[in-house]
């Protein structure tokens, strides 16, 4: 089965960079999208490239959230990991995974590829 890319939004650009950075490193294929509006179009006209979305839960226009319950919608089969640095924050647990800033590499890594592995996906 062909591998599945992970996308990651976050409006911070430096920290888009690293988390792209390290998961390449991993064996992933990653895009990566620093606008959350942006980020929702291109995935939506391609939401069969991606397994997983790595975003970041307050976003100007559209909060991760919101970006992530849309595009599961769309593909319920789609995993979710939100990152904030703030704990109060309102998702779903059931259907999303939550992390929070800042992570250690070595955690987000770990964290990814078991969240993949509830998949049947597969990395490169």
């Amino acid at each position: 089965m062909a591998a599945k890319a992970i996308a990651i939004i976050d409006d911070e650009k430096d920290l888009v960079n690293l988390f792209q950075e390290a998961l390449k490193n991993n064996g992933f294929k990653v895009c990566a999208f620093t606008d959350s509006i942006k980020a929702f179009n291109y995935i939506k006209s391609n939401l069969n490239y991606y397994g997983l979305i790595l975003s970041d839960y307050r976003l100007p226009s559209m909060d991760g959230n919101e970006l992530c319950i849309k595009l599961t919608s769309i593909n319920p089969e789609l995993k979710v990991i939100l990152m904030s640095a703030y704990d109060n924050i309102k998702y779903d647990s059931s259907k999303f995974t939550f992390i929070r800033k800042p992570i250690k590499i070595s955690n987000l890594i770990k964290i990814v590829k078991d969240r993949l592995a509830e998949t049947s996906y597969t990395t490169i």
